[in-house]
């Protein structure tokens, strides 16, 4: 019988789609009512199941109704407090999307690398490194690869010609690689792929220029171009997108802090303002 009467029901709201009069009731509890434009706003363009959709919406508005009404009635002592809360919540909830709107139409997001580079100089004792970083390279290639020994010659070279048929070799023969010597990687990295960990990562970067290991099946090429360890300073490559969110941050709270000021002085001018 119940599922008749959605199905009579999502008849009348489908047939009632083109119709002027958008309001006609669907539910009630107490004094709230569910009207048919209500529900058809909610309804997806694209929905495979609508008497579905349209029952479990209807139960879901009259059970939060019916909580409703009871938490009016139970918590009437303390529903202004509550009261005051949503008024808040509302309040901060619109202010928040507001400013939201204003910074993505108004302020300009670009930070300019003068800017980066003057505020990690600014502040360079505060960029520690947590973990060991170097430059360099890394290769997995299968022990088999045909003239292997061509990698066992080049992996450390810095002839530009060679490190492109380095580079042409590694992507026919590679697993994995990785030759570009410009940027900065962490050496965990690498590390939790060689066929033994190394435990004294620090060691390893001061003594190390160049070595391969080997398992059953690999040949593991690491070349330390540069590096530097754990409690050293941090790069500002490394730093440049932190760096980047805290300018950008700033220039988002003043540009509404001065938002606030001009609405402020506008709303003076304009008397709309007494303090009394």
């Amino acid at each position: 019988m119940r599922n008749i009467l959605f199905i009579f029901l999502l008849s009348i709201i489908m047939l009632s789609c083109s119709s002027n009069d958008s309001d006609n009731l669907i539910a009630s509890v107490n004094e709230k009512v569910l009207l048919r434009s209500e529900l058809l706003s909610e309804i997806p363009s694209q929905l495979k199941d609508s008497t579905y959709f349209v029952e479990k919406f209807i139960n879901d508005w009259i059970s939060r109704q019916l909580l409703l009404s009871h938490a009016e009635i139970n918590l009437s002592v303390d529903l202004v407090k509550y009261e005051k809360q949503v008024e808040d919540y509302r309040a901060s909830l619109l202010i928040f999307a507001y400013q939201q709107e204003l910074i993505n139409q108004n302020l300009d997001s670009a930070i300019s690398f003068s800017d980066i580079n003057d505020y990690y100089d600014s502040y360079i004792s505060e960029f520690d490194l947590s973990n060991n970083i170097f430059k360099g390279r890394f290769i997995i290639i299968d022990k088999l690869a045909p003239d292997i020994n061509f990698v066992n010659s080049n992996y450390k070279s810095d002839n530009d010609e060679i490190i492109k048929e380095l580079e042409n070799y590694c992507l026919k023969y590679a697993k994995e690689y990785y030759i570009e010597t410009e940027k900065w990687n962490y050496f965990s990295s690498i590390n939790n792929k060689l066929p033994r960990l190394i435990d004294d990562e620090v060691t390893f970067l001061i003594n190390t220029d160049g070595v391969f290991f080997e398992d059953a099946n690999y040949r593991y090429y690491v070349y330390i171009d540069e590096y530097r360890v754990k409690g050293d300073t941090s790069p500002l490559a490394l730093e440049l997108d932190k760096i980047k969110d805290v300018l950008l941050n700033k220039k988002k709270v003043n540009y509404l802090k001065e938002l606030e000021e001009d609405l402020y002085e506008i709303a003076l001018s304009k008397k709309k303002i007494n303090i009394y």
